[in-house]
Order: structure tokens, then C-alpha cells, then sequence
């Protein structure tokens, strides 16, 4: 009777520890399961957040796409002798090639300088986000006035690049106010921008830039990176220097609405 009672006594804390071991087991296995399953949903919401193709190369397509519309409008309304939608397809072809002119410039890398000259001096507001957003919509609506099923769908297009810029640099406002609080001396911000100059050029394409905000512990997508690169003063086609980088950096903290409206005007 004693031996049986000392074996009971005996297979009790084995029950006790074999219960907790499953137990850790189990919550191991649930924690790692979690792990996983948040790193996925991360991995997931950072490419929905990031997008596969830049906005700059959504608004190339939408202007080749309303330089073919326009040129099959023209030809289709010169057989029926509609005049002023001919008229009105003619300024559409012209504005269609300005957005591949303006868009291109991306991967093309040049642009004539007779017609960049002629672009910042009589339209200097497409050197800015807000203003390219404002055209395009612009752009899209009066193409949507065209009537017809392709014309309203690539105007409509327009219409949503147009307020995708505008947004996006709304957007890029608010997450670089963590930024612009940051404190960096000029010597520290002039490290991290020759570091990021691998070409020894004086000067950062967007790239170069977006691999500068990194170093900052600044992560941006690429619609965000490209929407603060172009409210920045240009040195050469598509290039910034330090100077026009401080100024940026250094601008004064501002509220919420002010923090947008930099974006859109700096």
C-alpha cells in the first residue's frame, strides 16, 4: 500500500512538469506563429503602401495615352468635319506631349534646355508637385468633355493622377515633420549628403536622395520620395545640391496644416 501510495507520489510532479512542458510548447509555438504571421502582414502592407510602379510613371502613360487618343480624335472628327472638337484634340495632343516632356525627364535624363528654360519661366509651378497635379487634373477634365467612351476613361485616368500627386504630397508633408525635427549640424548633414553622392557630382539625383533618407532612419515609398524630391529647387535637370538640400531640411516646424501645405509649396 505504501509502495503504491510513494509511486502515485512519484508520477504526480513528472504529470505536473510533462502539462507544463506542453503548455510552453504550445505558447512557443503560437508566439512564433504570431511572429510570423506579423512579419508577413508588415512585409504585405508595405508593398500595398509602396506600389509597384512610381506616380511619375502613371502620369507618362496617362500622357501618351491622351497624345494617341488625341491624334485618333483629330483624324476621326477631320472626316466628320467636327471643327472645334478637332481644335479641342489638337490642345489635348499638345498637353499630352507637355506630361511626356515633363514625366520623361525621369528616363530620358535630358531634357532640350530651350524648352526647360521656356517651362520655368512662363509655367514654374510644374517644377511642383501641386502644380503638376493641378494640370493633370485640369488636363483630364477637359478630355473627359470629349464625350467619348476613350476619352472619358483616359481623362478620368488624368483626373486620378492629377489628385494621386496632390495627395501624395499631402501625405509625404505629414511623415517628413519627424524629419525636419530632427537635429543634424550642417557638418552632419553635409557627411550624410557626400556620402550618398557615390558620382562625386556636388549634387543628388532621387535615387541618391531617397538612399540619403535612409541614413536618416527615413523611410519613404517611392511615390513619397519622389514627391519630396520635386518641391526641392533644382541645381541641374533632375539634380539637388547641399544648398538646396539645407534650405529644405532646415525649413521652420510648422502644425499640421502648414506641414501639408510645405509639400505643396517649399
Amino acid at each position: 500500500m505504501a509502495y503504491g501510495t510513494a509511486g502515485s507520489n512519484e508520477q504526480t510532479p513528472l504529470a505536473a512538469v510533462g502539462a507544463a512542458a506542453q503548455q510552453m510548447l504550445t505558447k512557443e509555438n503560437t508566439e512564433k506563429a504570431a511572429s510570423i504571421a506579423k512579419e508577413e502582414l508588415t512585409k504585405l502592407a508595405e508593398a500595398a503602401k509602396r506600389g509597384d510602379m512610381s506616380i511619375r510613371a502613371l502620369a507618362l502613360m496617362g500622357g501618351v495615352a491622351m497624345v494617341v487618343t488625341s491624334i485618333l480624335g483629330l483624324l476621326g472628327r477631320f472626316v466628320t468635319l467636327h471643327w472645334l472638337s478637332m481644335l479641342m484634340d489638337a490642345y489635348l495632343t499638345v498637353l499630352g506631349l507637355l506630361v511626356i516632356l515633363l514625366e520623361g525627364k525621369r528616363y530620358t535624363k535630358k531634357l532640350p534646355k530651350e524648352i526647360d528654360g521656356m517651362i520655368r519661366k512662363y509655367a514654374y509651378f510644374l517644377d511642383f508637385i501641386w502644380g503638376r497635379g493641378c494640370l493633370y487634373f485640369f488636363i483630364g477634365s477637359l478630355q473627359m468633355a470629349q464625350a467619348s467612351i476613350l476619352d472619358i476613361s483616359v481623362g478620368a485616368y488624368m483626373c486620378f493622377v492629377g489628385v494621386t500627386y496632390i495627395i501624395s504630397g499631402r501625405r509625404t508633408a505629414k511623415k517628413l515633420e519627424g524629419l525636419r525635427k530632427s537635429l543634424y549640424s550642417e557638418a552632419e548633414l553635409r557627411r550624410k549628403f557626400e556620402a550618398a553622392d557615390v558620382e562625386n557630382r556636388g549634387s543628388l539625383n532621387c535615387d541618391q536622395f531617397q538612399n540619403m533618407l535612409q541614413q536618416f532612419g527615413i523611410v519613404l515609398s517611392m511615390t513619397e520620395v519622389e514627391s519630396a524630391f520635386l518641391s526641392i529647387e533644382k541645381v541641374e535637370d533632375e539634380r539637388i545640391g547641399f544648398a538646396q538640400f539645407v534650405h529644405w531640411w532646415t525649413t521652420a516646424e510648422f502644425d499640421n496644416d502648414q506641414n501639408a501645405q510645405f509639400a505643396l509649396s517649399v
